[in-house]
């Protein structure tokens, strides 16, 4: 199996379980003197069964993205790397919202009459945006490309 059908299987199983979980919810109490649609504890062994199957595919997705080098790094530091540079995008596009919102990137007087300026202009902001979401589709390409040719460990 290709880490990329792990991947698929794993929602799959995770929906499963939320499912189980939903029911036994929705049916542990019944009325006296009826039977139950559905057991309780079968439930909870199914449920218990669907979280150690999950538990299992993860640890195998984790063993095969440490032990994957795509360019210099493995698949697992690169899938980590993406969450970076997912917070950095996201923390400079605070920034540009931010300043937009009061006026920041010409200038801005407070009610004390400051002036205020920006310590970095909207154009350096965006071009470093546009410099990390190039390199994230980049290595985002790179991850779905490993995860479709490599086979669980």
């Amino acid at each position: 199996m290709k880490i990329g059908e792990a991947l698929s299987e794993l929602k799959s199983k995770k929906s499963q379980l939320a499912r189980l979980i939903k029911i036994r919810k929705d049916t542990m109490y019944v009325e006296e003197d009826k039977a139950p649609k559905f057991e309780a504890q079968e439930l909870t062994e199914q449920i218990n069964n669907m979280i150690d199957e999950i538990r299992k595919l993860k640890i195998q997705i984790i063993k095969t993205n440490i032990n994957t080098n795509i360019g210099d790094i493995t698949l697992q530091e690169a899938i980590i790397k993406i969450g970076d540079l997912r917070s950095h995008i996201s923390n400079y596009s605070d920034l540009v919202k931010y300043s937009k919102e009061y006026g920041l990137f010409d200038t801005y007087v407070d009610k004390d009459k400051i002036e205020l300026k920006p310590q970095i202009s909207e154009i350096n902001i965006e071009e470093k945006i546009k410099s990390l979401e190039k390199e994230k589709v980049k290595l985002d390409n790179k991850i779905q490309e490993a995860n479709w040719k490599t086979d669980l460990v």
